[in-house]
């Protein structure tokens, strides 16, 4: 659900970079991070991305059990993984 539908929503505001869903289907749980170009643009659509958040957790049947925001300290992705092109 998050992929699709999300994804595409998410898009629509200023300062998006992307989205990364850890899933524990055993334990039905999942974690959604959002990445933005800055701590204002986030800060910014987190209102909004809240109430959508919550809307789409409740229509799933499921609930938001925390809410943080963190910074990026180490992004790194092996060179061989984007010569592939095994990543967007």
């Amino acid at each position: 659900m998050a992929s699709e539908s999300v994804e595409v929503w998410l898009r629509e505001y200023e300062g998006y970079r992307g989205l990364v869903v850890f899933t524990d289907e055993p334990a039905q749980r999942s974690r959604v991070i959002t990445l933005w170009a800055t701590p204002e643009a986030e800060e910014k659509a987190r209102t909004a991305r809240g109430a959508m958040r919550d809307q789409l957790a409740a229509t799933a049947g499921m609930s938001v059990d925390d809410f943080g925001v963190w910074e990026v300290a180490v992004f790194e992705v092996p060179e061989e993984l984007l010569e592939a092109n095994d990543l967007p």
